[in-house]
């Protein structure tokens, strides 16, 4: 089951690391009617992105309308069912294309027009080219959607009811067979997102992306029973925070503790958003995982990125009072200290925490360290009365292999011990492995999904998930 979900869930943890209202400013406790959302953009956090056409087919009655001249109610045609139409982008403008036949050349926008709002009429996205490469969308949408040129490529908006929005997000970020009252919540959550964030994207022509970078939202593909039941049973309510609706981010499971906003983000704490013990958050996904590294790996990713470092001889870590890790402390034997902050130094591992989602991968910045080797360069010698001591390996001298003396802390890996009969070549630092022992999955910050989950599974309604994650909050319609 955990599979299942981890492949369907797309869950938000990078969503509020670039969150333009956590402060709340200029924003009420409003809920919009309608909210556009971007499905093929240029946006580097898009899915599909920089496409030169798309291929779209509809069910229910629509009109094709160019809005290139005002007031924009030149009907192109009013496509069926059994037809397929492409957009395609042109240096000019767009071509519009009818089961293979050109139809108009017009600089645009354009919008596929729902000629009255019906839950029958869908819009079915198939499949847009990159590059000359087919991507395969495949998803039907609610409402219009809207076709334009930027930037040398397509950009393709979903323009449809806020509530019906949420249909499609809802069961992206929840199993919709999970229970309803940890539906309910997420549903609340995602709604005031919209509601706190709805100009967030403005200036590129919608609100909102459909991927984790903001929400993740599939459209009317990806609805359920249960998820569409929690929208409606909670339509139009939001968190709020002294009245204005709150940052309500979110994430797939705190491992026991959740994090104070400030040690995830830039900007001032949050009442709303204190880190607090997370009981309810250690059964659950990715409540822990490990990652088992040696030194020689962790060297290897830090020059990959661009950090100079030789080998590698002790490995700190400072954390917050949350338990989750500010910053990894690396000394190498040269004496050399680097200082990655927690997040940087696990994305080495498993970039965004996303490309590996499994138990055996890295997948927070909420760690331990530990090690089967002793992180001290110390050697053993005898010296000329015979007494064996114990030496450090810094500013410490060595006869190498040509006879010539070198000191052990220079670049080399390693050093050559003349014995009586061989050469024997030693390493300069410690080796073994380096066992990284985790805890959740995400940013940590506000709800825990899986913690919402057992919550709702010990009895627990939505008002208590969302009053237990977001501190002093109320719940507004």
């Amino acid at each position: 089951m955990l599979q299942h979900l981890y492949s369907r869930i797309l869950l938000v943890f990078f969503v509020a690391a670039s969150l333009i209202f956590l402060n709340n400013t200029n924003v009420s406790a409003e809920v919009p009617d309608q909210v556009r959302v971007g499905i093929v953009t240029n946006n580097a956090g898009s899915q599909f992105r920089n496409a030169g056409t798309v291929t779209f087919k509809i069910k229910g009655e629509y009109n094709l309308v160019d809005l290139s001249a005002l007031p924009g109610t030149d009907i192109i045609g009013s496509p069926t069912e059994t037809e397929t139409w492409q957009v395609y982008y042109l240096p000019n403008g767009i071509q519009i294309y009818k089961d293979g036949q050109p139809v108009k050349l017009t600089t645009g926008p354009i919008v596929l027009r729902e000629i009255n709002h019906s839950a029958g009429n869908k819009v079915f996205l198939k499949e847009c080219s990159v590059n000359g490469t087919l991507k395969i969308i495949s998803r039907w949408y609610r409402g219009n959607m809207e076709f334009r040129s930027s930037n040398d490529s397509l950009v393709v908006v979903n323009e449809l009811p806020l509530e019906e929005y949420l249909y499609g997000v809802v069961p992206r970020e929840m199993s919709s067979n999970w229970p309803l009252e940890a539906l309910k919540a997420q549903a609340v959550a995602a709604r005031t997102f919209i509601a706190a964030n709805y100009n967030k994207r403005i200036v590129e022509g919608f609100n909102v992306l459909d991927t984790p970078t903001d929400q993740a939202y599939g459209g009317a593909s990806s609805e359920g029973t249960n998820a569409t039941n929690a929208v409606q049973s909670t339509a139009g309510q939001v968190v709020t925070y002294n009245g204005l609706p709150i940052s309500a981010v979110y994430h797939s499971t705190s491992g026991g503790h959740t994090e104070n906003n400030e040690n995830t983000w830039e900007g001032m704490p949050l009442t709303y958003l204190r880190g607090k013990p997370d009981p309810y958050s250690t059964k659950h996904g990715l409540a822990n995982w490990s990652y088992t590294s040696t030194t020689d790996e962790i060297r290897s990713k830090l020059l990959n990125s661009g950090t100079e470092i030789g080998p590698i001889s002790s490995i700190e870590l400072e954390k917050y009072t949350t338990g989750r890790v500010k910053n990894v402390i690396i000394r190498d034997i040269n004496g050399n200290t680097i200082i990655k902050s927690g997040k940087y130094f696990g994305k080495l591992f498993n970039p965004n925490f996303y490309t590996y989602v499994n138990a055996d991968s890295f997948m927070s910045n909420f760690f331990e360290i530990k090690t089967d080797f002793d992180q001290t360069s110390e050697f053993i010698i005898m010296d000329g009365s015979g007494e064996m001591k114990s030496v450090s390996g810094e500013g410490f001298y060595g006869l190498s292999a040509d006879g010539t003396v070198d000191v052990l802390t220079q670049n080399s890996d390693t050093f050559d011990i003349l014995g009586a009969s061989e050469t024997i070549s030693a390493s300069k630092a410690p080796s073994g492995s380096v066992r990284f022992e985790g805890h959740g999955w995400g940013h940590g910050v506000g709800m825990s999904q899986w913690g919402a989950y057992e919550m709702a599974i010990q009895g627990n309604n939505y008002v208590d998930i969302l009053k237990f994650y977001y501190s002093g909050v109320e719940i507004s319609d």
